[in-house]
């Protein structure tokens, strides 16, 4: 009877140390299409492109954590720095929220802004700060070809998220 519970446990241990420790990666490879403009202001809209690329991992029990690049086309720290691991913050309804960072030398990082994006990467919203000009504006960027596109995702993932996303009304 011992020996039964001793072959039976080890598998069961085996299992719970293997779904605890893998993380279940997603491979993520996408480019959308996107608008950028500033804080309630359609009159500076510019269309631009997002590419994601890397691997977006979903353990069970800890937080998922995207590791890769996230490339906006006119934004050059994008394009000349290379993206930190973006670990999700809050996950709520699917939708994830984390810091946009980029690592600029080995021993400072800037931040482009908060960044709101489901598993698959389709729908994503980032809050962000130009910094590039005198004045400091907020900037959205989000997924769509139209300032009215983007006003729908946002309110679909903010729908979705509810409390603490982009405050865009």
């Amino acid at each position: 009877m011992k020996k039964m519970i001793k072959y039976s446990v080890v598998p069961f241990l085996l299992i719970v140390i293997f779904i605890f420790f893998y993380d279940f990666p997603k491979k993520i490879e996408v480019t959308r299409p996107t608008v950028s403009f500033n804080e309630k202001d359609p009159s500076t809209l510019k269309d631009t492109f997002i590419h994601v690329s890397g691997s977006l991992s979903r353990p069970l029990f800890r937080n998922h954590v995207f590791e890769g690049s996230i490339i906006i086309d006119g934004i050059e720290k994008t394009v000349k720095y290379e993206t930190m691991d973006i670990e999700v913050l809050k996950n709520n309804n699917e939708v994830n929220m984390g810091n946009l960072v980029y690592n600029t030398s080995s021993t400072y990082a800037t931040m482009l802004g908060i960044i709101w994006f489901d598993d698959n990467f389709y729908d994503i919203s980032i809050l962000g700060v130009n910094t590039e000009d005198k004045q400091k504006e907020i900037v959205y960027i989000v997924t769509g070809e139209s300032y009215e596109e983007a006003l729908s995702t946002l309110k679909k993932m903010k729908n979705k998220y509810g409390s603490g996303f982009i405050n865009f009304e």
